[in-house]
């Protein structure tokens, strides 16, 4: 009798391996392909991330030749430094994306993947802000820039009330700008307000790659 017990136990062993064996294969199996759609969406958001990158690289290059040899002139000059600045702090975001996308597709526990990827879409949200406002007044420096670089007509010295006019509402209307967003997410709902600005300022990829791995870690969970 107390060997059949014995062997009825050994039995049941067996099955319950064999069953947790076929669980995992089904995880598994169930994981893989949102995991490959979670790394093409990176691999995606990460590629067009470089070639932001040598854009940015190439023209502010060029900008920096351009305020070199206007470098007598000031307001030749001011519009291409601040070109360059920008220049500069765009490859930089582009750079440190490419780089936290890289980090995220790093093998390792899906929350930690979670994580990783939340830090990623709140640096693209704000890079996002950081690089767009600035436009209200930027655009005329770049026009300022451009047309003097490559038809010789200078904005400024044709029109300098109206360019400095003109500078100053861009000023006033990114400030505007601000204080809008910031007055539409306090009348927003608490739960969702932020994630909609993350979704809007970070992109698809990332809000695909998100949506994919919080299947994967709910799914875990149960």
């Amino acid at each position: 009798m107390d060997s059949e017990l014995q062997q009825l136990r050994a039995t049941w062993q067996r099955q319950d391996l064999r069953m947790d064996g076929i669980e995992a294969l089904a995880l598994q199996a169930w994981r893989e392909p949102r995991q490959q759609r979670v790394r093409k969406e990176l691999r995606r958001f990460g590629s067009g991330q470089l070639l932001w990158l040598l854009a940015w690289i190439g023209l502010t290059a060029w900008v920096a030749g351009y305020w070199v040899a206007n470098r007598q002139v000031p307001h030749l000059l001011l519009p291409g430094l601040a070109l360059h600045l920008y220049g500069i702090a765009a490859i930089w975001i582009s750079a440190t994306r490419a780089l936290l996308a890289v980090r995220v597709q790093a093998t390792g526990p899906v929350v930690q993947q979670a994580l990783r990827l939340a830090q990623l879409r709140r640096f693209t949200a704000l890079g996002e802000l950081a690089l767009g406002l600035p436009w209200w007044w930027l655009w005329l420096l770049a026009t300022q820039v451009g047309l003097h670089a490559a038809l010789g007509i200078d904005l400024y010295a044709q029109a300098p009330r109206w360019f400095m006019a003109t500078l100053g509402c861009g000023v006033v209307a990114m400030g505007a700008s601000v204080w809008l967003a910031r007055h539409g997410l306090r009348r927003a709902s608490p739960g969702s307000r932020i994630e909609r600005l993350l979704d809007s300022l970070s992109g698809c990829s990332l809000s695909r790659a998100r949506t994919e791995l919080r299947q994967i870690e709910r799914f875990e969970r149960e």
